[in-house]
């Protein structure tokens, strides 16, 4: 991770103290990727439940939502499955013109596009429709023949994997021959838990939340048997309104 100048990457960043700037050069993926590396970012309560009344959006926090900005903002692309596609707005991630000038000047698009995992090939309309910044779709070889053809008719660009189950190497090869390096996989559980389980994540951005929810929400990943990822601690964002961000990344 790229640090503020003379910053220690264990240390404990004020986030109020950071211009827009500054939060981005903190985030920044490495200058010298040869292959995809695979951030996912998601929110927690303390307690460790991921929605709160059936949504995320409620644990959020002004910290987080503005973190949650500079996140895509250092990104090549987002990546999602198709069910937190179809619930979230995917239509077109804008960037401000201060984004751009710091994307640009780094060698990354000024625009970022939105990669969709859907097996059976579903992908909601108005994300096929962005013909501004079109999509990235991946679809499984055996997917529904007349959901694959609206992908086909539309300005996505469609990438066939092999297989059932899209495997997560196989979406890490693709995102390789595309040239897009610094991933940004915003979820949902399912796609991450798909990533813990096959050993192909490398970093996670956890947000805590404060607030402790209790009730029946399930965990950030989930998976029939145990997995196991040794992580390290390689940030610390603490806001004003109680958020602590950490960035983890394996070893």
């Amino acid at each position: 991770m790229t640090t503020l100048a003379g910053a220690s990457p264990l240390a404990l960043h004020d986030a109020e103290t950071l211009t827009d700037d500054a939060l981005r050069d903190l985030f920044a993926y490495p200058a010298d990727l040869g292959s995809p590396l695979f951030r996912a970012n998601f929110i927690a309560s303390i307690d460790g439940a991921v929605t709160l009344e059936g949504s995320g959006r409620k644990l959020g926090t002004p910290t987080d939502r503005r973190v949650f900005g500079r996140l895509r903002e250092v990104a090549d692309v987002v990546l999602v499955g198709a069910t937190t596609a179809c619930s979230a707005p995917y239509v077109d991630i804008g960037m401000s013109p201060e984004a751009q000038a710091w994307r640009l000047s780094r060698g990354l698009a000024a625009t970022l596009p939105v990669a969709v995992v859907s097996s059976r090939g579903i992908v909601p309309p108005a994300v096929l429709g962005n013909a501004t910044v079109p999509p990235v779709v991946f679809v499984s070889a055996n997917a529904d023949p007349v959901l694959r053809r609206a992908l086909d008719q539309s300005d996505a660009r469609v990438i066939e994997l092999a297989g059932d189950r899209i495997s997560s190497a196989a979406i890490r090869s693709a995102l390789g021959e595309l040239g897009l390096h610094r991933v940004l996989v915003e979820g949902g559980p399912t796609l991450f838990s798909q990533f813990v389980s096959d050993n192909e994540i490398d970093e996670l951005c956890l947000t805590t939340s404060p607030k402790l929810v209790c009730g029946p929400a399930r965990r950030i990943a989930a998976a029939d048997q145990h997995v196991e990822i040794n992580m390290q601690r390689r940030g610390i964002l603490a806001g004003a309104d109680g958020t602590v961000i950490v960035r983890w990344a394996r070893y």
